[in-house]
């Protein structure tokens, strides 16, 4: 990611009408040094090629003929709608003839307007592509614009190819009036048809990208890049000042302020933008499937027996793998995505697209950071907050929009709680990502690979498939706030954690998860390489088991799974029995402490105990 302060645009690029390769390279507008930090660039290929210093690696402005030859594969480019030209529909000319202006920026640029669409091949992958030029009127949007985007659109819709737009736009096209406007509608209504069709669209921010552009089908893409210090807002520079009646520094209003406040994905620099692109597009093509030799499950192993409260140290330690590293280690081609699209970006959840053994998913992890919790627990900090939520739910809609199967990785402490995060939404944010969960019509496989704290944990675990890691926990509460709570005391933790049921073997036993992961004999810290070849093993038998399932008997049978928690029948009624005798051995060692300590010889009730556990058995199980 680049530092470097946004210059707005003060160069035209002249090119002719064929692309760069197969035309000389123009001379004509060249700088010979860097307006930034004056580094030489006569003698700079990639300054020549791509219009990027090769020092501060600022990016000039590029003609649109320039940014395609850079970005489809030699000889693959077809341009299409070359028949629309601009006309004068309000006859503008409070200064100069509208007429005149267009006919001197197509002398000028040598494009007829200031969009260039057609198909092309972009690594390997046809495609179509949009480019905006803005050294022709600015790369505004008028009639001929939105129509060529529209239709450009709308051939990808039929056609059912992935779209690419490429945006340096700087305002609004007035000499046309209302008429302008309304290809905002236009647009936005051809992003949507390609929605529908489940084909992506991904833009790519240039310097500038504002207006009506901005505001319309740029911002509907599916994934959104950005070049290296971009001035990016809906707002013109000038105008933002206005409104805001004080001075705005240029890195306030960039593609890096727009991708800390979470409103694209990555910030690219030019020379690695096509393979970046070839990288998405490989992976919402996807070409290949998991096929299995055999349909049989391994045995279950045996899990070593350890006590509740050393399962949950285990499942804190700081060493112990985290959801990146898994990550790393079992997908492949992990293309990562940022940001809520609303607010901003939790660096606590991962989203991006990989590959399992060949085949395209979407992976949601839980991050927890080196930070250590110092509030309830001795966990590492892992709380999610609503931007944390929100990035949830926009992977699982990404993920039913392009039939991609879900992975989430669980590890949290539970939700980040505090008046800030309920004002930005907390509650709403969870139960939208519960409800998306529960809703997606794609496989969804949920992993817990170590604390599997509360409601957080819950809203990332409505999955066909719930598995859980062997030294693992899954609790609505934390034991020290159990015990707090309960015992008034937060250091018998220990007693709290072997009564909430919060193990592996516990979950399983329960029905609450699926299966359990055998861990090596230490537990995944010992060996993390071992853990991570365990788990990418179930992941792909789960996956296959699951995949060619249809996607409304998918909805339909995860419904009722976690509809039928807590609806009673003999599994339940066991698990009543079990406590209750647990309850009724507590007490009875209570009531004889407390005989002792009294001094009295009274017989020990035993059977009163015995009486009204009976009872209560029987009035649980009406």
């Amino acid at each position: 990611m680049s530092n470097v302060t946004p210059i707005f645009p003060d160069e035209s690029d002249h090119s002719s009408g064929e692309l760069i390769e197969q035309a000389p390279i123009e001379l004509e507008g060249l700088r010979s040094d860097c307006v930034v930090c004056g580094a030489d660039l006569t003698t700079s290929a990639v300054y020549r090629r791509l219009r990027v210093c090769p020092r501060c690696r600022y990016h000039y402005s590029i003609s649109a003929r320039r940014q395609i030859a850079a970005l489809a594969d030699e000889g693959t480019f077809k341009e299409s709608s070359t028949w629309i030209q601009s006309l004068d529909p309000l006859e503008f000319s409070p200064r100069a003839s509208y007429r005149v202006r267009l006919l001197q920026d197509q002398t000028r640029t040598g494009l007829t307007e200031a969009a260039v669409t057609g198909t092309c091949s972009i690594g390997g992958t046809e495609s179509v592509i949009v480019v905006l030029d803005f050294g022709f009127l600015g790369g505004s949007m008028g009639l001929v614009v939105g129509e060529k985007v529209a239709l450009a659109l709308e051939m990808a819709a039929r056609k059912k190819l992935p779209a690419v737009v490429v945006v340096t736009s700087g305002g609004a096209r007035i000499q046309e009036g209302v008429l302008s406007l309304m290809q905002m509608a236009k647009t936005v209504i051809a992003a949507n048809a390609l929605h529908k069709k489940g084909m992506p669209l991904i833009a790519v921010l240039g310097n500038p990208a504002t207006g009506q552009v901005l505001g319309s089908f740029a911002s509907l893409a599916d994934v959104m890049f950005a070049e290296p210090g971009a001035h990016i807002g809906f707002a013109p520079f000038r105008e933002i000042q206005e409104a805001e009646q004080r001075r705005i520094e240029n890195d306030q209003y960039s593609s890096e302020t727009y991708f800390h406040a979470g409103l694209i994905d990555r910030v690219v620099d030019r020379e690695s933008l096509k393979h970046e692109l070839a990288s998405v597009l490989d992976l919402l093509s996807p070409e290949f499937k998991l096929a299995a030799s055999r349909r049989s499950k391994p045995p279950r192993a045996e899990p070593t027996p350890r006590e509740p409260w050393e399962m949950v140290q285990l499942a804190r330690r700081p060493d112990r793998p985290r959801a990146r590293f898994y990550i790393e280690n079992i997908f492949t081609n992990f293309v990562e995505l940022h940001g809520d699209r609303v607010s901003g970006q939790d660096p606590s959840v991962i989203i991006g697209l990989a590959r399992l053994a060949g085949e395209s998913v979407m992976v949601i992890g839980q991050e927890k950071s080196v930070e250590v919790n110092k509030n309830d627990h001795g966990g590492i900090r892992g709380d999610i907050l609503p931007e944390g939520f929100r990035q949830a739910t926009r992977a699982l809609k990404f993920a039913e929009r392009f039939r991609l199967p879900v992975i989430t990785i669980v590890d949290t402490a539970g939700p980040r709680l505090g008046l800030e995060q309920e004002h930005r939404g907390l509650a709403v944010s969870m139960a939208n990502t519960i409800d998306t969960m529960s809703s997606a019509e794609v496989p969804t496989i949920s992993v817990l690979i170590g604390e599997g704290g509360s409601e957080a944990a819950l809203a990332f675990s409505v999955a066909d498939r719930v598995l859980m890691l062997q030294n693992s926990i899954y609790t609505p509460i934390s034991p020290e706030q159990g015990a707090r709570s309960e015992l008034r005391d937060s250091d018998r933790a220990g007693e709290i954690a072997k009564a909430l049921k919060l193990t592996s073997a516990d979950c399983l036993r329960m029905g609450i998860v699926d299966d359990v992961i055998p861990e090596p004999a230490e537990g995944a810290h010992a060996s993390p390489d071992e853990a991570a070849r365990l788990l990418k093993r179930s992941l792909m038998r789960e996956l296959i088991e699951i995949r060619n399932t249809h996607r409304r008997t998918l909805v339909r049978r995860r419904q009722k799974k976690f509809r039928n928690f807590g609806e009673y029948g003999s599994r339940i009624r066991q698990a009543v029995r079990g406590e209750l005798a647990s309850w009724r051995a507590a007490m009875t060692a209570g009531v004889r402490v407390l005989r002792r300590r009294g001094g009295s010889d009274e017989p020990e009730p035993d059977e009163a105990i015995g009486e009204e556990s009976e009872v209560s058995t029987e009035r649980a199980e009406e």
